[in-house]
């Protein structure tokens, strides 16, 4: 069994014996790629926007650190600097739908790493990018964490300015 959930199997084997009413439109696709599915798939439309959202709200937690450039270049550097990092996580985006396209799997960052990496670096590799991957989600938690805090105090004093 894989990081999803599947076992690798020979292609189709099985599915003749299986009522081909049964199976969804994606255990058959995964019986077309050689894999049996082991695990129920039961998100709800409203859990997988839920996990998106917490995924993508990044957004949240940078505009916290947005002081720093305000402070550090003024709004020149936040204008083109935001402009150019879109840029660059459009690209950044476009380079992971490709490998989620060529190597399906749950793992992501990690298995890639590991997959596409000399063998020689294939598990430091995968365990580097494990942990960078916890770490900008611990930082940007704290991120989230700090700009309610601060949003919070400045709703506060807005409703009590003595």
């Amino acid at each position: 069994m894989d990081a999803q959930g599947m076992t690798k199997s020979n292609p189709m084997a099985g599915v003749d014996e299986l009522d081909a009413s049964s199976l969804d439109a994606d255990a058959m696709k995964l019986a077309e790629m050689g894999y049996k599915q082991d695990l129920k798939r039961n998100y709800t439309v409203l859990s997988v926007l839920g996990v998106g959202f917490s995924l993508t709200n990044s957004w949240w937690g940078i505009s916290a650190a947005l002081i720093t450039g305000i402070n550090s270049g003024g709004t020149v550097l936040i204008v083109y600097g935001i402009i150019l990092l879109a840029l660059i996580s459009t690209c950044v985006g476009i380079s992971l739908s490709e490998l989620a396209s060529a190597y399906p799997n749950a793992g992501g960052q990690y298995f890639w790493a590991n997959e596409l990496a000399p063998r020689r670096y294939a598990n430091f590799a995968s365990y580097l990018t494990g942990w960078l991957a916890w770490a900008g989600s611990i930082f940007t938690t704290a991120s989230v964490a700090l700009g309610t805090g601060a949003a919070c105090v400045g709703c506060y004093q807005l409703s009590h300015p003595d």
